[in-house]
């Protein structure tokens, strides 16, 4: 397994640069208080909308707060919400897909219909809604999210556990005695996971899009919350003064974490799937 993987990694460049870019987002989350002096939250009024320079590495914000230190300390409040809900989304939806594509019947026909009633708004909005009902908190948003991703998971495993269930070893399994519950989680299951492992890096991605975009509407997380969406939001208005530094490195910092995920789903699916890793 080692030597496929090293293997992959060296005719990947893509994959590699996506486990770099995974591996500074572990860094900032473990060592934030020893990667920068400032404070994420303690405003100087005196050093407001400074540039990037020596003493403040990517600039201060309208508030004087140092934009590096935000940057840094989001990177913890950003990954915490997005990988709490796909964590969540996975836990539930997997069980939920795995028994509605297993027993079919008016049961699974209502959860099916419950998520078709979900997922037919769009995801941003009915996000907006959940958060303005449920209170701007970070654990909020968490299960917002959570909740949207359910039906992600769900529907990827009932589709590959509706094909899965009428091969030749289901049958096998049944007629050595084996249970339904046997079947499903020893023989079904584990051949069902691979869509829902590439999945959770993609999910990882959405996550942080959305969450930044809520913040950046004023429906996710408030200020002075280091945030990278709530970052964007506050720099934008200055934008057209000349003032580029307060959004572009939040900005930066969504657009490297939903690379890293993109290209580390590609990654999984790639050593997921038999046929694709052989051949590559």
């Amino acid at each position: 397994m080692r030597a496929t993987f090293t293997r992959y990694l060296s005719r990947h460049p893509g994959a590699v640069i996506g486990l770099v870019l995974l591996g500074l987002q572990v860094i900032a989350i473990l060592f934030a208080p020893w990667l920068t002096s400032y404070s994420p939250v303690e405003a100087d009024p005196l050093a407001s909308l400074e540039p990037p320079s020596l003493a403040h590495w990517f600039g201060t914000d309208v508030s004087g707060m140092d934009i590096y230190a935000r940057v840094i300390y989001a990177t913890r409040i950003n990954l915490l919400i997005s990988l709490t809900a796909v964590a969540v989304a996975f836990v539930i939806g997997v069980p939920v897909g795995l028994l509605i594509g297993f027993y079919r019947g008016g049961l699974s026909s209502l959860v099916m219909r419950v998520f078709d009633f979900i997922q037919s708004f769009p995801i941003f909005v009915l996000g907006m809604a959940l958060v303005s009902v449920m209170g701007q908190e970070i654990w909020n948003v968490s299960i917002v999210l959570a909740v949207l991703f359910i039906p992600m998971f769900a529907r990827v495993i009932r589709a590959e556990v509706l094909s899965l269930r009428e091969r030749p070893f289901v049958a096998a399994a049944r007629c050595s005695g084996a249970t339904d519950f046997s079947i499903m989680f020893r023989h079904i299951l584990p051949n069902a996971l691979t869509p829902a492992i590439v999945q959770i890096s993609i999910s990882v991605g959405l996550a942080i899009l959305l969450t930044a975009g809520l913040s950046f509407v004023g429906a996710g997380v408030r200020m002075p919350t280091p945030e990278w969406g709530l970052m964007v939001s506050s720099g934008a208005q200055q934008m057209i003064l000349g003032v580029w530094w307060v959004s572009l490195f939040p900005g930066l910092a969504i657009v490297i974490a939903v690379l890293s995920f993109a290209l580390i789903g590609d990654m999984a699916k790639d050593l997921s799937d038999p046929t694709t890793r052989d051949r590559r």
